[in-house]
């Protein structure tokens, strides 16, 4: 039997590109370097050895960066709030990606608290919800390292699962907007050019006034808007058009993105954005609207309003205009046990059989 060579690269002469040739165990293959130029390709070459050696090597008690780098690669990627979730690995890497899973012990999860909510971790101090959620995502990922992780060699055993002391959760967040700000929001995003400070110059309308429409309309979370294609939006289904907001080959998970009929509102909105698109994405790019919808805000005169405030108005007023509820959940993609949970209450005839 011929002896096995080790990885090296060559130049094929088909492509006029470089590829590495390594046996990956089971028979001999390649892999593209994805250039034409040998220094470059010599350079990620030595990336690929880098990268090759650590998928080699199975620690009994990898570093937690380690753990989160297999939890994307294996899991989160395929997921429809993958983008959301890099900037929350992003920051749980600053606060535990230097330990060993053993070394993991409460005090960490309270001085992570502690650095996100100062700010000392992330761009902008955290509410102690977030804190937790992005806790939450910390033990989904040890999680995954104990049950699922592949090669079956990699995972750990359960009793090295480490205890997270979480944060207490966000208060509810009952801000409603009002009709008077309504009509700001709608006369802002409709009629006027907006052009003001930190936004560049241009005669289209602008992503936030097309945010301000979609969550107003549609009162879908603000992940599913960001990620919105226009091959997600049906011009020629039901009366005005219809947008599903599950991405192609996505996987439904418990924040279910449904079929939601467009307004005509909408639709004269959506395709004047079409006619005008720089890309596929509706909103332009994926970056986050919150610090922008502050500005408008303050411009406008309006406090406490956030992106999911949107969400939280449109179901307020159908469930108090007397909307039925399973029909609501359907609409946001919520469940009727969610919906009836956090809004039955404001129904106009909740419990009315209770009184004369």
């Amino acid at each position: 039997m011929a002896a096995k060579l080790p990885p090296r690269i060559d130049l094929r002469p088909e492509t006029g590109k470089w590829y590495v040739y390594y046996n990956d165990g089971k028979r001999d293959t390649r892999s593209s370097l994805r250039t034409k130029d040998r220094a470059t390709a010599e350079v990620r070459f030595l990336g690929w050895l880098e990268q090759r050696q650590k998928d080699l090597i199975v620690e009994v008690d990898p570093l937690v960066s380690h753990c989160l780098e297999l939890w994307f690669d294996q899991h989160v990627q395929n997921l429809a709030t993958w983008q959301r979730l890099k900037s929350v690995i992003k920051n749980i890497n600053k606060g535990f990606g230097h330990l060993r899973v053993s070394e993991i012990t409460r005090k960490h999860s309270t001085d992570y608290t502690k650095a996100r909510m100062s700010a000392k971790i992330g761009r902008s101090c955290a509410t102690t919800g977030t804190c937790r959620l992005e806790l939450q995502e910390l033990r989904a990922c040890m999680r995954f390292m104990c049950e699922r992780v592949e090669p079956r060699d990699r995972r750990l055993p359960n009793d090295m699962m480490p205890y997270f002391d979480l944060p207490p959760a966000s208060p509810p967040r009952d801000r409603v907007i009002t009709k008077e700000e309504w009509d700001k929001y709608y006369d802002f995003a409709l009629n006027e050019n907006y052009n003001g400070q930190g936004v560049m110059l241009s005669n289209r309308r602008h992503r936030i006034q097309r945010f301000i429409v979609l969550a107003g309309e549609t009162a879908q979370r603000k992940t599913a808007i960001l990620t919105l294609t226009y091959d997600q939006v049906y011009w020629d289904q039901g009366k005005h058009g219809m947008i599903n907001f599950l991405p192609a080959g996505a996987i439904q998970t418990k924040k279910r993105r449904p079929w939601v009929p467009m307004s005509k509102l909408l639709r004269t909105v959506l395709e004047e954005a079409y006619d005008q698109r720089t890309g596929s994405w509706v909103m332009d790019k994926l970056t986050a609207v919150k610090s922008g919808l502050g500005r408008v805000n303050t411009m406008l005169g309006i406090e406490g309003v956030t992106p999911h405030t949107f969400r939280h108005t449109w179901a307020t007023n159908k469930i108090m205009a007397g909307v039925n509820i399973k029909d609501v959940a359907e609409f946001m993609g919520d469940t009727e046990k969610t919906v009836r949970d956090n809004y039955e209450h404001l129904a106009p005839n909740y419990l009315a059989h209770m009184v004369d």
